[in-house]
């Protein structure tokens, strides 16, 4: 099922013939949206190994690293040069270590940016990093290779907009249907996770990794 197709089953599952809202394609690809980076969030806890990609790369002077993808999650990242790797960590504990960020020497720990990697302390170094990448908003012309779910969890998707779209619109006609959907939906997702557990290496759209 391509997004475009997704789309116009929510909007037919949500709103009442008739409407006037002239706009409600493009906002019921934000429902999608919603519902996959949603979903997708889920998922993460349960199949990190399956969504993994590899990079090497050089910081910045300022120790930033901006990879193909917005890093969602590191899983490891290795100082090339010193032949170790890295502590993760997160901003706020670098604050209590460091909070006038004037530190310096050799880079012992990492954290996210902003989707970005930032050594700490700050340097320019070779890092190999494994991570777990966001996955990246649907378009509407996006083809059904896009979605990062295999076909027969799109429809998972359709149930999730709907939630959304109640959220965003109000678009149901009941508070019964709200119910409905949202019950729908955390079935949906549960399926999708027991799916996706029995068959990690060929259920998602990824290309295999190795370890740094």
């Amino acid at each position: 099922m391509d997004v475009r197709m997704m789309v116009t089953r929510i909007v037919e599952l949500s709103h009442h013939a008739g409407n006037a809202d002239v706009d409600l394609q493009s906002k019921a690809l934000g429902w999608v949206n919603a519902a996959y980076q949603e979903l997708m969030d889920e998922l993460v806890p349960y199949l990190p190994q399956a969504l993994q990609v590899q990079e090497e790369g050089v910081c910045s002077g300022a120790g930033k690293l901006v990879l193909s993808k917005p890093v969602y999650r590191l899983i490891r990242v290795v100082d090339r040069e010193a032949g170790r790797s890295l502590r993760l960590s997160n901003r706020d504990d670098v604050l209590v270590v460091d909070p006038e960020g004037t530190a310096t020497g050799e880079p012992v720990r990492v954290f996210i940016d902003a989707g970005r990697v930032q050594v700490h302390p700050a340097m320019a170094r070779k890092l190999a990093v494994l991570y777990v990448p966001m996955a990246a908003d649907l378009l509407m012309d996006d083809a059904e290779a896009a979605v990062l779910l295999p076909r027969v969890y799109h429809h998972a998707l359709i149930w999730g907009g709907l939630v959304w779209s109640a959220v965003f619109e109000r678009g149901f006609l009941s508070q019964g249907e709200q119910l409905l959907y949202q019950r729908q939906w955390a079935a949906a997702k549960e399926q999708v996770k027991l799916g996706l557990l029995g068959n990690v290496g060929e259920s998602m759209r990824v290309r295999p990794y190795r370890y740094v």
